[in-house]
């Protein structure tokens, strides 16, 4: 249950921080009129192109592959922490 927690919360935050940091980046690149993609592998995190009056900004599904393997990170750094708990004498 300790470990699913972990996993959980781990996620969240690492979806909140990753989502604020795109949107962040395709509110500054709307506002000069640029475009920005940024891919991970296939997976598409932010892509923004603004053309004339016109601006899409699209947020894709690479987004929830960082906040998952975030969320593996800090239940994987949780399981380590405990493990190395049990083992300290005291």
């Amino acid at each position: 249950m300790r470990a699913l927690r972990a996993l959980a919360l781990g996620t969240v935050a690492v979806a909140m921080l990753a989502y604020a940091v795109a949107a962040a980046a395709a509110a500054i690149v709307q506002a000069e009129g640029g475009r920005l993609d940024v891919h991970v592998g296939p997976l598409v995190l932010v892509a923004v192109e603004r053309s004339g009056d016109a601006a899409a900004a699209v947020f894709g599904p690479g987004l929830l592959a960082v906040a998952a393997l975030g969320g593996l990170a800090n239940a994987a750094a949780a399981a380590l922490l405990a493990r190395h708990a049990r083992r300290r004498p005291g």
